[in-house]
């Protein structure tokens, strides 16, 4: 009887025995976990997700759908290329991130989870898991300029991860359909053991600080890394030293003394950076304190650009040559295009062929579309949020929707890399979606078929054609014959003496 008690323990809800370690049966769960989940994508069914922004649909979303469908889709290269469902244990996705060449897609979660995913199919490359209670979201994402194969993460844990992404050899033609190659006993984003040090497989904390990273930043020169921070502060770094150089924040006890148009720094959370790609000393900031601020590296006092008006709740702003394009959180006018070197709004986007049924816009998340080739003077934005169910694809310049993708629950990330669009949110389903706008395409010419120079006799034309011509000329003759004796007679009349 003693014997028996002692070969089955009750005290563990894996009802672990004595032949049995931990390892083995987290490898066991996770296993069994993995083949849920593939299970489920080979269904394509919804999980039961507990959304606040998801409802069922009405009569007309229906009609919206269908006319969605006619208007963006029918007879043309915007497609749906993946909606892919995963387990609601992963969380929201709050940030994600494409590498350069588009071959990889970073995603981080609300519950601490980084996942990298194929550009084109979405497949699970690898994942990195964080061990703490309860999990912190990852806020931001941004991939090293110069570095390849690195990516860095804001945590709400207040650290920067530096996340050292494997090399495996994927191809974009031939991609896998399933791929784990993470030890399970190692994905995470910091072990923690007791009485050693800690050991990490993929991701080390970079910069560690007591307040929450919500938003992050890299200068285009890869020599500094921008920071926001939960207690209004703005913290610039060192890449060599890990040090920090600048730091911009004002006590809440000064701003009673501070006059309103004199205020240089924020005084809400800093839920968004973002670095210009070609100049090294500017980056932008938004904060709750319905502010859009411009940022000197060489001014150390402050900010040297402070644009009101704006109610910033995430990372939506983004920067593209002299223009910075912000999403707000608010029914109309939620879109405004600011310009640097004016210093001034250049206009608000009023979208003029938006469906009449809209509660209103509420930004969540505002990028430019990341094309080379097509996109090189910001002339598309990409927004989504929690009031229109959909990512618009909007062109500025004519303010008019060129393309709108439906999206189940709030959209909180979008990312992009020439035609490729990803985006999540609230709804346990990511998606990928190409966009191609139809005046992008050229007119080719056809080129002529090259004259055979060996033909000696050439037959220009037949011989109905020659005798037309005949005719002509004859006539033509005939005519300038009459001409000229009219004339002669005329100047014979006028040279006799009357």
């Amino acid at each position: 009887m003693a014997s028996s008690l002692l070969n089955t323990s009750t005290y563990s809800r894996f009802n672990l025995s004595q032949s049995e370690s931990d390892i083995q049966v987290f490898v066991k769960e996770y296993g069994y976990r993995i083949k849920k989940e593939f299970a489920r994508e080979d269904e394509g069914g919804r999980s039961a997700f507990v959304s606040f922004a998801e409802k069922k649909l009405s009569l007309a979303d229906v009609t919206w759908l269908q006319d969605n469908q006619e208007r963006f889709f029918k007879d043309t290269p915007n497609e749906n290329l993946l909606s892919l469902n995963y387990l609601s244990q992963t969380g929201y996705i709050c940030a994600m991130v494409y590498s350069h060449e588009g071959k990889y897609l970073v995603v981080g979660h609300s519950t601490g989870l980084i996942q990298m995913r194929h550009g084109s199919t979405g497949v699970v490359l690898c994942t990195l898991r964080n061990i703490q209670f309860p999990p912190k979201p990852v806020f931001a994402l941004q991939y090293s300029r110069l570095e390849e194969r690195i990516c860095y993460a804001a945590c709400v844990d207040g650290s920067v991860y530096r996340i050292e992404i494997p090399n495996m050899d994927t191809s974009l033609d031939d991609p896998p359909e399933y791929c784990i190659r993470a030890d399970p006993a190692l994905e995470c984003l910091n072990t923690q053991f007791y009485g050693s040090p800690g050991i990490s497989s993929y991701s080390t904390p970079y910069i560690t600080q007591r307040s929450a990273a919500l938003s992050l930043g890299l200068t285009a020169d890869q020599t500094r890394m921008v920071v926001g921070y939960s207690d209004a502060s703005i913290k610039v770094y060192d890449m060599e030293t890990l040090e920090a150089d600048i730091t911009y924040k004002v006590q809440k006890l000064r701003l009673q003394f501070i006059p309103k148009k004199l205020q240089r720094m924020h005084y809400g959370q800093v839920c968004a950076i973002r670095c210009h790609d070609q100049n090294p000393k500017i980056f932008a900031s938004g904060a709750w304190d319905n502010t859009l601020r411009i940022w000197d590296l060489r001014c150390k006092v402050g900010c040297v650009m402070t644009f009101e008006g704006v109610n910033i709740c995430s990372d939506s702003i983004d920067l593209n040559r002299d223009n910075c394009i912000v999403g707000s959180w608010q029914p109309t006018e939620a879109l405004t295009i600011w310009n640097l070197v004016a210093k001034k709004k250049l206009h608000t986007v009023r979208v003029q062929n938006r469906r009449p049924d809209v509660d209103g816009e509420y930004i969540y998340a505002c990028r430019y579309w990341r094309s080379k080739e097509y996109n090189r003077k910001g002339k598309y934005g990409i927004i989504g949020g929690s009031g229109t169910n959909c990512v618009e694809i909007i062109n500025l310049h004519n303010r008019y929707v060129s393309c709108s993708y439906p999206a189940p629950g709030t959209v909180l990330a979008i990312t992009s890399h020439n035609e490729k669009i990803a985006f999540g949110g609230t709804a346990p389903v990511l998606n990928i979606v190409s966009f191609h706008d139809p005046k992008h395409e050229k007119h080719n010419v056809e080129s002529e078929p090259e004259y055979d120079y060996t033909i000696r006799d050439p037959n220009w034309f037949d011989e109905k054609s020659n005798s037309d011509m005949k005719q002509t000329s004859q006539v033509k003759t005939t005519i300038s014959n009459v001409t000229s004796s009219l004339t002669r007679d005329a100047t014979s009349d006028i040279s006799q003496p009357i």
